[in-house]
């Protein structure tokens, strides 16, 4: 009797060899304390019988005589227990840009098929660990958010993977596809927002009065408004900034006339001659990519960048390590 799918097949398609064999070994960790509800290998934050020692508390009738401190009682002349941080399950959250802006590029150096390949491994991760995920993702099909609610599990695994295949189309509305998931969201999630994050508020979004940010549309600031409310509630929010050089770089620089379309069908062609839009749009990109990096900061956001030129490898480990606390935002070459 067949038992349905291997999800360990169809994460296959969208994660590299050299990734799964970096895999091997390794261990996902986040830099603040989590709340699973039972064992796992994150810290939690309760008290409880994990490895790393939380302090004292002085001894109380019906106690387990076995926490007790002899050595300290005898220098202090008083009982006190032993306490240690417990170690829960993550609740890891991925939310995916399906958009047709995710396109762009070819082979493995595709935006879609790099950001595929980063959120397999975290999630191949963390499903060996025992951890919870839960997806949620915009594009032609709207918001969609079936899977949301953090699960463990071959079943989960494998939604994901099959997500993560999805060929991206239409446009992903940021602000709604937040604004729908932030209230599912277990205690102490972690939030992995997956995007290039280039216009994510062009559906519309409006911030009211808010005053611009310097390079930061208030749009854009809204947006990251939201987010910051979420770690505001003890979650750990990260966007993974995923781009393409030549989004970079702009390497049409000669006298050929460009037609400019918007994948995402959001805004209008723009048409003119390489080396004359050239200047200008990095001009208004490094301006944007400067105050969005700067407005995530401001916030206690992690924005980890990535450039689909990286091998995925290196772009993997250095993912690990913002999510441990220690971002390190990737420059674009002049």
């Amino acid at each position: 009797m067949s038992s349905g799918p291997d999800p360990d097949i169809a994460l296959a398609a969208v994660l590299p060899p050299e990734l799964r064999e970096l895999l091997r070994g390794r261990v996902l960790r986040v830099g603040q304390a989590v709340w699973g509800g039972r064992p796992g290998r994150h810290l939690a934050a309760r008290a409880g019988s994990g490895d790393v020692f939380r302090g004292h508390r002085p001894y109380v009738a019906g106690d387990d005589l076995r926490r007790l401190d002899w050595r300290a009682a005898a220098r202090d002349d008083r009982f006190v227990l032993r306490q240690h941080d417990a170690e829960d399950v993550l609740s890891a959250v991925f939310l995916l840009d399906g958009s047709g802006g995710m396109s762009y590029g070819t082979g493995p150096e595709r935006k879609s098929t790099y950001a595929a390949a980063l959120v397999a491994g975290l999630a191949s991760l963390g499903a060996r660990q025992g951890d919870r995920l839960g997806l949620a993702s915009g594009g032609a099909g709207g918001v969609e958010l079936q899977q949301v609610r953090p699960q463990g599990g071959a079943r989960r695994l494998l939604a994901l993977a099959e997500a993560l295949a999805r060929p991206p189309a239409g446009n992903c509305p940021w602000p709604r596809l937040v604004g729908a998931v932030g209230p599912q969201l277990p205690r102490r999630s972690l939030v992995v927002l997956v995007s290039d994050f280039l216009d994510p508020c062009s559906e519309g979004h409006v911030a009211g009065d808010m005053p611009e940010e310097p390079g930061l549309p208030a749009a854009e600031a809204g947006l990251l408004d939201e987010l910051a409310a979420l770690a505001g509630r003890g979650h750990a929010v990260v966007l993974l900034q995923v781009l393409h050089r030549d989004e970079l770089e702009f390497p049409w620089s000669g006298r050929e006339l460009l037609r400019l379309e918007d994948v995402r069908g959001a805004r209008p062609e723009v048409e003119g001659l390489g080396a004359s839009l050239r200047a200008a749009y990095l001009q208004r990109l490094r301006a944007y990519l400067a105050g969005f990096a700067g407005g995530c900061l401001a916030r206690g956001l992690v924005c980890h960048r990535v450039v689909t030129d990286t091998p995925v490898t290196a772009a993997f480990l250095g993912l690990l390590r913002a999510l441990q606390g220690e971002p390190a935002l990737e420059e674009a070459r002049a």
